[in-house]
């Protein structure tokens, strides 16, 4: 435990509940400012801690920045794991047996996490994703309890620097340097000290890290406090093919097009556009026109309608070392959206990408796609209001996620044709998502990239309805990571709708009766 200034008095608490652990198997260390060691002797004194037990090490330190303070703390570890410990949170009575059972030497264990009122009740709950490296550098979500493995904690004790917000600075410096990240999905930790001001992202810190990893990238303050933005740069020389199906709808085709041409930044890319079939005289004046142009290629495939088989014929009349797929009711209205995306699936572990995707109202339509949300797959906290960040700040904050809407979704060429693109027996619905699904498998992650925003019409072409047999195939095929619960949703969070609300009791009859709608009669 760290305490840099006046201890405060909720310290007795949290004291009081360290005693209070089902286990006995801790010490504690604090490391407190001299100018007061009155003040903390006496909250001692009051929680019923005794100094002088073999568990107990208190050290005074004199004009100490908080970060040397903890490097003073981690150095006396030794070989033992750390927990950070903060005056005024009380952890649950097993947090200790719980931290202590998921970490190991090279291993970081973190927890969710609550606040707690003057009255005893619980509020502001943060129930937190699986680890999410990109979720951390934007949004410094891991928050508290944080464990770190004795290895981690030595590292720590040697390269900490002397950072604005010291939490996310130890979160990213740890969770990379360890071998695994586990997340224990209970509340273990209750703040009884609200945060003063925004206690997430520092962008400072992410630029830091992001050296670290010799990765490139313009980090700003993201419009939410506490968040960042990271802008990366695309690779010299990088080429991509943006490839769109359509059937008439030209005005929508026109936009779209037209969009692209206004909005695009560092990369010029080709067109690929597939024509299933258009009867109106104004689309073929329009695909006429497009033709002419030396960027652009029209195909003609009037088969009945398979989105997965068209993008994938189309794919190999692509050039691009990147592969954007987009609906012909996608408008583009930010400048240098498509150097975000294809940025992000140049990484060499990115099998996809996805935009933040908004209503022609503003609304949200899509910050990623939840496994088992409705049942099967479903865009998480849709319709929100696009000025506001979304539970956890997810609809902001660029992150994994489990899988992302082929309305615009990039991937590379070499990924897109070692999955041999999309399952064309899925030729309607869910496609996309069984794509990311099958990219994930072989340990390349999906993102959602809130620097790429776009407006989507809402899908006037065909094969928007849903395809029932689709939806009962992708079950079936994805029934074990349905059941295990999408690791970028709490699983203490419903997958009944969108809104990341507590999850019910009810739930699990719900569920039982969704599969047994689908099941053969």
């Amino acid at each position: 435990m760290v305490i840099a200034g006046e201890p405060p008095p909720e310290t007795v608490q949290t004291l009081h509940a360290l005693q209070q652990q089902t286990t006995p198997h801790w010490t504690l260390t604090v490391v407190a400012s001299a100018a007061w060691q009155t003040s903390f002797t006496a909250l001692v004194a009051v929680s019923g801690l005794q100094r002088t037990s073999q568990r107990v090490r208190v050290v005074y330190v004199t004009d100490l920045h908080p970060a040397e303070m903890l490097r003073h703390g981690l150095r006396g570890a030794g070989a033992s794991d750390v927990a950070l410990l903060f005056p005024g949170d009380v952890w649950a009575p097993d947090a200790v047996a719980q931290l202590a059972n998921a970490v190991s030497p090279r291993v970081v264990a973190y927890a969710d996490e609550d606040c707690r009122d003057a009255g005893g009740d619980h509020t502001a709950p943060r129930l937190k994703p699986d680890y999410s490296p990109d979720f951390l550098l934007t949004s410094g979500y891991t928050g508290r309890p944080l464990a770190l493995g004795a290895d981690i904690a030595q590292l720590l004790a040697a390269s900490l620097g002397t950072p604005d917000l010291l939490e996310h600075d130890v979160a990213l410096r740890g969770c990379a340097a360890a071998e695994r990240v586990v997340h224990i999905p209970e509340v273990l930790c209750h703040r009884l000290i609200a945060p003063l001001g925004p206690h997430g992202a520092d962008t400072g810190q992410v630029i830091a890290a992001l050296a670290r990893r010799n990765e490139a990238a313009d980090v700003a303050a993201g419009e939410t406090p506490g968040t960042c933005r990271v802008r990366r740069s695309v690779p010299v020389g990088t080429t991509a093919s943006i490839i769109i199906p359509f059937r008439d709808e030209p005005k929508f085709l026109r936009a779209c097009i037209a969009s692209i041409d206004t909005t695009a930044a560092g990369i010029h890319p080709e067109l690929i556009l597939i024509d299933n079939g258009s009867v109106q005289p104004e689309t073929a004046t329009l695909v006429e026109r497009l033709a002419q142009r030396d960027d652009t290629t029209v195909l003609a495939d009037a088969r009945p309608f398979n989105w997965a088989e068209l993008n994938n014929v189309a794919a190999r009349d692509a050039s691009g070392d990147v592969l954007v797929f987009l609906n012909n009711d996608i408008e583009a209205v930010q400048h240098g959206w498509l150097d975000r995306l294809v940025a992000q699936a140049m990484r060499a572990d990115v099998g996809a990408v996805g935009a933040r995707l908004l209503y022609p109202d503003g609304r949200l339509q899509h910050c990623g796609v939840v496994i088992g949300l409705g049942g099967a797959a479903g865009h998480v906290l849709i319709r929100l209001d696009q000025h506001q960040p979304g539970y956890l700040n997810m609809a902001v904050c660029t992150r994994e996620c489990a899988a992302v809407t082929g309305a615009c979704l990039a991937t590379r060429r070499d990924v897109f044709e070692s999955l041999s693109g999309f399952d064309v027996t899925l030729g309607i619905d869910l496609n996309d998502i069984d794509y990311c699904l099958r990219g994930q498998r072989r340990g390349l992650r999906v993102i959602y990239e809130r620097e790429a925003e776009l407006v989507h019409h809402e899908s006037p072409s065909r094969g928007t309805a849903g395809d029932v047999k689709d939806i009962v195939r992708f079950i079936d095929r994805w029934k074990d990571s349905i059941v295990a619960r999408d690791p970028y949703l709490n699983p203490n969070l419903t997958r009944v709708d969108s809104s990341c609300a507590l999850r019910g009791p009810e739930e699990e009859e719900w569920w039982r009766q969704w599969h047994a709608s689908l099941s053969p009669q």
